[in-house]
């Protein structure tokens, strides 16, 4: 697990909102802080002060992807309390940023 000690304020569009709260938790160590029905859930990082630092927010399954290239969000990257993970997911964690830049970056 990376632990984040503070996201600050974020808020995603994802597919399935269970999927996405487990990734978070379980990757990240967000604790679950609220949800609306099945459509909108709040984390909080641990050691946050925030009442939660991000909302996930379901559009679907068949949620269409956007187009490479196309205007959005890239990546966000905030320090982390420690960053050695063993999970399998950390090969869909970005690793590099644009330009060269070989430090770790970590979502």
């Amino acid at each position: 697990m990376i632990p984040v000690r503070r996201l600050n304020h974020a808020v995603l569009y994802v597919r399935d909102l269970d999927r996405a709260c487990a990734f978070y938790r379980d990757l990240f160590g967000f604790e679950e802080v609220a949800r609306e029905r099945s459509v909108m859930a709040f984390l909080k990082a641990g050691g946050s002060a925030n009442h939660h630092d991000l909302g996930l927010m379901a559009v679907g399954p068949q949620a269409p992807s956007p187009p490479r290239g196309s205007v959005g969000l890239y990546h966000l990257a905030r320090p982390a309390s420690d960053r050695s993970c063993s999970s399998d997911r950390t090969s869909i964690i970005p690793t590099s940023c644009p330009g060269g830049n070989r430090s770790p970056t970590w979502w």
